[in-house]
C-alpha cells in the first residue's frame, strides 16, 4: 500500500473516531506507565499512519514503548484486508454472509436442524418448535451476536404471532439450540462457548493458523465479546494457559467472573477432531481461502456454528497471551510461507 493511500485511511480513520477519547487513552497510559500523554498521543497518531491500527488497538496491543521492530510483528486491519482480497472471492464469501446459504452448503458440517421463516408457514413453524425445546432466532446477516433471541419452546403461547414478529422483523432463520459438551457447560454454562478456528488454504492445503475460545459471561445466551462474552487463547494441544480478556471491560481473568472456573490447564474436550474438522470444512469452497470458523463442541465431537470471512486479527494479538510483547504477523506469514502485503 502507497503512502497516498495509508494517508487517505489515517485521515477516514481519525474523522471516524474521537480524538477525545484517543487523548483520555493518551492519559490512562499516563497514569498507568507514567509517559507524557502528548507525546503518547501524537504516536498514536503516528502508529495509525505508519502501521494501520487504531487507538483502541494502540491501548489493546500495548504499542507505547515498544520498539519499531516489535510493532512490525503485528497482524494490522492493512495486512488482513490485504488477505482477504487475495484469497476470498467476493462473491462466493456472499454465501458466508447469509447464514441460510451457509446453512445449506455446510449442512454436512452444520449437523442440527434449521428452517427459514420464509419458506416455513405457521403450521411448520409449530412442528419445529414442537420438535424443539429450546430454538435460536437469527437474522440472515447478523453480526456479533446482534439480534440474536433464544427462545423456548413451551413459553410460546401464540405461534401465528411470533412468526409474524420475527418474519416481520427481519429475522427469518430459526436453528435448534446446540446441546454443548459438558466439559464446554463448565467453561460457559449459560451460551455455547465457541472456538474460532482461523484457517487459510496453501497451494490448496488446509492450514490453522490460530484458536481463540470465547465464552459467556452471566446470563448472556451469546459468547461474542462485542455482546460482552470474553475469551482466551487455546494452545495447539487444546489447552487454555491464559486469562480471558473483555472487550467490553478492558479487563483480564484468570477466572471465569461467573462461575470462578480457573482457566489456566483447562483442556478442550474433541480438540484435534475439531482441527481436522475445520481443515475438511475449508475444502468445501476452496474460493473462499482465509475463514474464520465458528465451532462449538457437544459430546458427539465438533459442529459448525458458522463461517466468518473477515477473520479477526485482534483477539489473537492480545497482550495477555503473547508475554514477549510481539504480534502474530510472523505467525501468519510462517504459514502461507511469505509475506503479507500492508
Amino acid at each position: 500500500m502507497d503512502l497516498s493511500t495509508k494517508a487517505r485511511m489515517f485521515v477516514a480513520r481519525v474523522k471516524s473516531g474521537s480524538v477525545k477519547r484517543m487523548y483520555s487513552l493518551a492519559r490512562d497510559i499516563h497514569d498507568e506507565t507514567g509517559r507524557s500523554t502528548p507525546l503518547t498521543f501524537l504516536d498514536m497518531g503516528w502508529c495509525i499512519l505508519r502501521y494501520g491500527i487504531g487507538y483502541q488497538e494502540y491501548r489493546g496491543y500495548h504499542f507505547e514503548g515498544k520498539p519499531a521492530a516489535q510493532r512490525a510483528t503485528f497482524m494490522t486491519m492493512n495486512h488482513n484486508t490485504a488477505l482477504i482480497r487475495e484469497l476470498n472471492d467476493p462473491e462466493d464469501s456472499r454465501i458466508f454472509e447469509d447464514k441460510t446459504e451457509f446453512l445449506r452448503l455446510f449442512r454436512n458440517y452444520v449437523k442440527r436442524d434449521w428452517c427459514d421463516l420464509h419458506e416455513v408457514d405457521v403450521a411448520g413453524f409449530e412442528r419445529f418448535l414442537e420438535a424443539h425445546s429450546v430454538v435460536f432466532a437469527k437474522p440472515s446477516g447478523s453480526f456479533g451476536g446482534q439480534g440474536i433471541e433464544r427462545i423456548e419452546s413451551a413459553s410460546v403461547a401464540d405461534a401465528a404471532e411470533l412468526h409474524a414478529r420475527l418474519a416481520g422483523g427481519g429475522v427469518c432463520l430459526i436453528e435448534e439450540a446446540i446441546t454443548q459438551h459438558p466439559a464446554m457447560a463448565t467453561l460457559s454454562p449459560n451460551a455455547i462457548a465457541t472456538l474460532r478456528m482461523c484457517t487459510v488454504l496453501v497451494d490448496g492445503e488446509p492450514r490453522h493458523i490460530y484458536t481463540i475460545v470465547r465464552m459467556g459471561v452471566g446470563d448472556s445466551a451469546v459468547d461474542n465479546a462485542t455482546s460482552g462474552g470474553i475469551y482466551t487463547w487455546v494452545d495447539p494441544d487444546g489447552t487454555l494457559r491464559y486469562p480471558a480478556f473483555s472487550d467490553k471491560t478492558g479487563f483480564t481473568y484468570t477466572e471465569h467472573p461467573t462461575t470462578g472456573l480457573a482457566f489456566d490447564g483447562y483442556r478442550i474436550p474433541y480438540y484435534a477432531e475439531a482441527m481436522e474438522f475445520v481443515k475438511q470444512a475449508a475444502l468445501v469452497m476452496p474460493s473462499v481461502g482465509y475463514v474464520g470458523w465458528d465451532v462449538a463442541i457437544t459430546s458427539d465431537g465438533p459442529i459448525m456454528v458458522e463461517g466468518n470471512t473477515i477473520p479477526g486479527y485482534d483477539m489473537p494479538q492480545n497482550s495477555a497471551w503473547n508475554p514477549d510483547g510481539n504480534g502474530v504477523l510472523p505467525l501468519f506469514e510462517h504459514v502461507l510461507g511469505r509475506e503479507i502485503g500492508s
